[in-house]
């Protein structure tokens, strides 16, 4: 039964888990646009503790946090569990404390929504565009959108079987926890009824303002992302995943 913010019941806990560019940063600030969700940033983050809007880089406090992640994860849900929030979690992205991965069958209570990428075309193309210009997501349109990647298809296959092995195997493992899941694709966070959908698997009442203030860094136009096309159509058609080049949404 959805609960409102007036509901008396405990804020219930949830992570995001993911890879780069599958969609978790769009998903965290959707669900921030609703009044009784907080979901923070990448807490477990080898270099900083990132928040909504801010990150911290002390090295005392990255130093506590990983003597301790259990404790510290403990503190984040606590510390966002403010009066009005019925649903608290954070960005946990596969690769970070391993120490945290290992753990939670032991957290049945903390519900977990596993994003993947069907087309790793464009998500490896945009993590090389992101790792490269250190712009990982932006709320304007501008020319960055449109510049063009240097890279070749051996590059684009080596990083898309790292990811899709990962992705794979955290599938697999997801699916003998005890805690409840939902996967969730890449087009799917922007089907209509997504925000209704994720609101029900949370268990809160559905906000219509509901609304990511982000937009996509890359052209839909997949080949329009590399500056030498070409290689990159004729590998990909050439072993049948011609389809990866078709706009994605």
């Amino acid at each position: 039964m959805p609960l409102s913010a007036d509901s008396p019941a405990p804020a219930r806990r949830f992570l995001i888990i993911g890879l780069p560019r599958s969609g978790t940063t769009y998903l965290m600030t959707l669900l921030n646009a609703h009044p009784a969700i907080h979901c923070s940033g990448e807490q477990f983050n080898p270099y900083a503790i990132v928040g909504v809007r801010d990150r911290d880089e002390t090295p005392a406090h990255l130093l506590a946090r990983d003597r301790t992640p259990l404790i510290f994860m403990e503190r984040v849900f606590e510390a966002a569990a403010r009066p009005g929030i019925l649903r608290v979690g954070f960005k946990y992205m596969l690769g970070h404390n391993v120490r945290i991965l290992k753990r939670l069958a032991d957290h049945p209570e903390i519900d977990l929504i596993h994003v993947w990428r069907e087309n790793r075309l464009a998500q490896v193309s945009s993590l090389i565009k992101a790792e490269t210009s250190l712009r990982w997501a932006q709320t304007r349109p501008d020319a960055h959108i449109h510049e063009r990647i240097d890279v070749g298809p051996r590059r684009i296959c080596q990083r898309w079987h790292e990811i899709a092995s990962m992705d794979a195997l955290f599938a697999h493992w997801l699916e003998s926890l005890p805690n409840r899941r939902l996967r969730i694709e890449y087009r799917e966070l922007f089907a209509p009824g997504f925000a209704e959908r994720i609101t029900r698997f949370l268990g809160v009442d559905p906000d219509p303002q509901m609304k990511s203030p982000l937009v996509k860094q890359n052209p839909n136009d997949i080949l329009a992302r590399f500056r030498h096309p070409e290689p990159i159509a004729r590998y990909f058609r050439e072993i049948g995943f011609g389809h990866w080049l078709e706009p994605e949404i």
